[in-house]
């Protein structure tokens, strides 16, 4: 995979480069203190270390301003395109409805594929959902990965007389080569993957269908929400999705630059995904770097939030931890294979805003300790203008999620806390953040460390 170094040249080189610099600075500060107590007279460095620091102060406060004008720049952008999306689609739903019709003669095969390990818990309730579907499925492939515990023998149990239901067996290969074996033996034109915890309503997939109208749209991002809200770390889960869905998903699919369409929710076109070759396993964001390669080919890709999904989310910080430590690190291996096709690439959206946002939040997540700092120090000094914009960034972050919860119309309540929110799970993000781009620069093996599941998705079928 992307980032592993087995002899681990690269991390020794970087432990070097660190305690060299730690030296240096150990030898600074020890001169400093020498000439402050008169022991030496050397007072060029004193006079070096002084503006050090002032000039770091500096950089502090002027780092703190730049991340608050860029973050009102950036949701300033996101509104005035979220909001052009919606007024976008309203005039499509109505055009829809007058040509329903027309519409509806438009029924492509749709072949759905669950790749599962070891979902004893969960696989039961996701397939029921399926199979309540209101669009009439050719197949649902369900791609056993070696699984260890009951998952198939559920399957053929309860599911032996629907001729939908395939189940199909495999050694254990990972998440990658599961979907590809669905796509090899799919009889559909339009692939649904879902993952094995998570549930749809029965228009879901009519919904996801529906953009495939148009023959320049290759993938549907769906709406995924949360459905097991049941202690603080979920609600604030709830939190996240909802404003990341309601807001950047609108936004860039107006600019036609959505850097992940979700693999527990999703919609493809076959043809599209055998062009560009299929999902590859060299990172562990299968789903975003597929993505990536469809947008590089000059495809669209729809956000649909009517095509609503239910999914269940990490209960405990352990596990919360160990997802999160996932996608960071496949989101970092997805960036670094390609970072060259993103500088040449010709959305220039995806590469002028798109990634840069992303990168802006990857920046905020692992400097987020400082504006915290900072905005303590500025309470304690009285320094007015820092306050000022470390409050400016906490309450641009709150707006964020008031309009993405007015626009999804979702029940305000747990925005009762987004500032306890905001700190806390920052924190919980910056931290696997960290610990992400350590494995990389580190350069150990990071597997697939699937989460436990509890069966606590709370959607009524």
């Amino acid at each position: 995979m992307i980032f592993e170094d087995e002899k681990g040249k690269r991390w020794f080189k970087i432990k070097f480069l660190f305690l060299i610099s730690l030296l240096m600075l150990l030898a600074a500060l020890s001169i400093y203190a020498l000439n402050l107590y008169k022991i030496i007279d050397l007072p060029i460095i004193k006079t070096l270390i002084t503006n050090f620091f002032n000039v770091m102060t500096l950089m502090f406060i002027y780092y703190l301003f730049i991340t608050t004008v860029l973050g009102f720049f950036r949701m300033f952008i996101l509104y005035f395109f979220c909001f052009r999306q919606l007024r976008r689609k309203k005039l499509l739903s109505e055009h829809r409805h007058i040509n329903k019709e027309l519409f509806n003669q438009y029924r492509p095969r749709v072949t759905v594929i669950v790749p599962v390990y070891n979902e004893e818990i969960v696989i039961s309730r996701t397939i029921k959902s399926l199979l309540k579907s209101d669009y009439p499925l050719a197949e649902i492939l369900i791609i056993n990965d070696g699984s260890t515990d009951q998952t198939g023998a559920i399957i053929l149990n309860e599911f032996a007389r629907e001729r939908k239901v395939k189940l199909i067996e495999k050694i254990n290969g990972g998440k990658s080569s599961a979907l590809n074996l669905g796509l090899k033996r799919a009889i559909g034109e339009i692939i649904i993957t879902i993952d094995a915890d998570t549930v749809f309503d029965k228009s879901t997939i009519s919904y996801l269908v529906e953009s495939f109208s148009d023959p320049r749209v290759a993938a549907v991002s769906g709406n995924c929400k949360i459905g097991n809200k049941i202690n603080y770390l979920t609600q604030w889960q709830h939190i996240e999705y909802v404003t990341s869905n309601n807001l950047d998903k609108r936004a860039f699919e107006e600019l036609n630059c959505i850097t992940v369409v979700p693999g527990s929710n999703s919609a493809w076109r076959k043809s599209v995904m055998k062009e560009v070759g299929y999902y590859h396993n060299d990172t562990l964001a299968e789903d975003s770097e597929l993505t990536l390669r469809i947008l590089n080919a000059g495809y669209k890709i729809n956000f649909d939030d009517r095509a609503v999904s239910y999914e269940e989310c990490p209960e405990t910080i352990k596990g919360f931890i160990k997802q999160r430590d996932r996608w960071s690190y496949g989101i970092l291996q997805v960036a670094w294979k390609h970072k060259k096709n993103i500088l040449t690439s010709s959305n220039k959206n995806l590469k002028y805003f798109a990634i840069p946002s992303l990168l802006f939040s990857y920046l905020l997540l692992l400097t987020a300790p400082l504006i915290d700092i900072i905005f303590i120090v500025a309470l304690l000094t009285g320094t007015t203008s820092v306050y000022f914009f470390a409050l400016l960034f906490y309450l641009t972050d709150f707006l964020n999620s008031f309009i993405a919860f007015r626009i999804g119309k979702e029940n305000m309540k747990p925005l009762i806390w987004i500032f306890v929110q905001r700190i806390g799970y920052r924190y919980l993000l910056g931290y696997v953040t960290w610990k992400a781009v350590i494995r990389a620069l580190k350069g150990n093996h990071v597997g697939w460390r699937k989460l436990s599941r509890s069966g606590n998705n709370s959607y009524k079928l």
